[in-house]
């Protein structure tokens, strides 16, 4: 009897320890990788000469500048570009702003290339390549007094930065833009013929890329 009992108590000391069973696992997170951003691009665009001009008929001034607008982005690009112009005053006005038909009509006349396009034509798609590059005239009234100003392109690149809020000092979302400054030599009432541009500081350049 001594040795059945001894004999079980042995059995169950060896008898294998039952581990118990893991708790079940959940699936894996399916990581979705994100969408590459486009990269910032920024069209070419080479002004030409600004030119101040007088309507012989109602003795009012215009400015007017040819310029060229080409993509070589590596890819078409759906572009909206914005001309506006910035006096010595602090007045904007935009392109075609006050700006009569038969105006810009006589202009493309005597300029008298057939590729040459309006600013609202520039709307769109522009495809890449230089050999696809776009030649539009921008038309600005100007006050009588105006000799310094600045012309500033928007809609050129995708490119964004950020400005302080003068009134509220939070940081707010600007879009890249060309500046290209301008003065009247000498003498405004006179003036006639291409207004050259302004010559910067050892610090800048002209034109320049800013954000606004």
């Amino acid at each position: 009897m001594i040795f059945a009992t001894l004999l079980a108590c042995l059995l169950a000391q060896s008898a294998p320890t039952e581990v118990p069973a893991a708790a079940p696992q959940p699936p894996a997170a399916k990581v979705t990788p994100r969408a590459k951003a486009d990269e910032t691009w920024t069209l070419d665009y080479r002004p030409g000469p600004m030119r101040l001009v007088r309507d012989a008929a109602t003795g009012r001034e215009y400015l007017y500048a040819t310029y060229t607008l080409s993509n070589r982005t590596g890819k078409d690009r759906r572009i909206a570009p914005r001309w506006e112009l910035l006096d010595e005053s602090g007045h904007v006005a935009l392109s075609g702003q006050n700006v009569p038909s038969n105006v810009t009509r006589d202009l493309l006349k005597t300029l008298n290339d057939p590729q040459m396009v309006e600013t609202s034509a520039m709307l769109g798609e522009i495809a890449q390549g230089e050999e696809n590059a776009k030649v539009g005239i921008v038309v600005f009234a100007i006050e009588p007094d105006v000799r310094a100003f600045s012309v500033l392109v928007s809609g050129l690149s995708n490119g964004r930065g950020t400005l302080k809020d003068a009134k509220s000092g939070a940081a707010v979302s600007a879009r890249k833009t060309l500046r290209i400054d301008y003065r009247v030599p000498g003498e405004r009432g006179h003036f006639t013929g291409e207004v050259p541009m302004q010559v910067p500081d050892a610090t800048g350049t002209n034109p320049s890329w800013i954000v606004r």
